[in-house]
């Protein structure tokens, strides 16, 4: 039995299933994935961190098939949308604009405090109403983004509190007829919650949404299940380029390869060339 650590510093049991669940899912066939998986094992000893035996996984990957490889690594490139978090406001946006979501980034809206709050993703979505009950079949919400670098790092207590302090201003305003009405506030991330965030969400209403919660529909399932991957995916994209492609709003591979090469050339300054080998690139992983 080996033992290793998650970034979060717990210790847990290396799990063979896991690689291979994971490697199936980005894409690896069956024997493929066995083959990943025993030769993974063989590598792991114990008091190795989960990045190593991720980092074992990919180069093994990158090896045999460097596209599932880029599918496989999708924490990691969320990891790498930059310091700023703007990258990951367009993502989560983009995320549930593919999901039937309409969305605005950086909206400014008046709280019944007086101050103005800058929202990150406004989200509106319709929603199915039975005949004879009087309710608006549109739903809106104010979603505050939290961005972490690093794998370990928890969205706590402080951002719930402050996001649902927020929403009530926000609210309190909507009363005044100073502002528009929203039906809930969200809360995203694209590593964890801690058990009190969740504790408190759930008392409030507050909807959560970071890598692995709520099962099901997490920020995990919902980019898979729309086969949505960010740009940061490409091996071949440097920090210059990435930066390009978000200042014209592109932050999934899947934006950048319905957009005419030369157009794109003349929004963001990059080279014809290098689209076409970002696109060509793209094209292999969301296939």
């Amino acid at each position: 039995m080996v033992w290793i650590t998650k970034s979060t510093g717990k210790i847990v049991k290396f799990n063979i299933n896991k690689i291979r669940r994971t490697c199936r899912r980005a894409g690896a066939s069956k024997q493929l994935a066995d083959q990943i998986a025993k030769k993974v094992e063989q590598k792991v000893t114990g008091g190795m961190s989960t990045q190593e035996v991720l980092n074992i996984t990919l180069h093994l990957l990158r090896r045999d098939m460097p596209t599932v490889a880029m599918r496989y690594d999708l924490k990691g490139s969320l990891l790498r949308l930059g310091p700023s978090g703007f990258s990951f406001e367009q993502l989560v946006a983009s995320v549930l604009k593919s999901h039937g979501y309409k969305t605005k980034i950086n909206s400014i809206l008046k709280g019944g405090s007086g101050i103005t709050h800058e929202i990150d993703v406004i989200a509106s979505k319709s929603i199915k109403v039975p005949k004879g009950i009087d309710t608006p079949d549109m739903k809106n919400y104010v979603i505050e983004c939290k961005y972490h670098a690093s794998p370990g790092i928890y969205t706590g207590v402080k951002d719930v509190l402050y996001t649902y302090a927020r929403f009530l201003d926000i609210q309190d305003a909507s009363k005044k007829g100073l502002g528009p009405k929203f039906d809930q506030s969200w809360l995203a991330t694209n590593t964890m919650f801690s058990k009190d965030v969740i504790k408190y969400a759930e008392a409030k209403g507050i909807r959560l949404l970071s890598w692995n919660y709520p099962r099901g529909n997490s920020l995990r399932e919902l980019m898979v299940q729309n086969n949505l991957y960010p740009i940061t995916a490409l091996h071949t994209l440097d920090t210059n380029t990435q930066g390009k492609l978000a200042t014209v709003g592109i932050v999934l591979i899947n934006e950048m390869v319905k957009i005419d090469p030369t157009i794109l050339s003349q929004k963001t300054g990059i080279s014809i060339r290098i689209i076409k080998q970002l696109q060509t690139e793209a094209e292999k992983i969301i296939q």
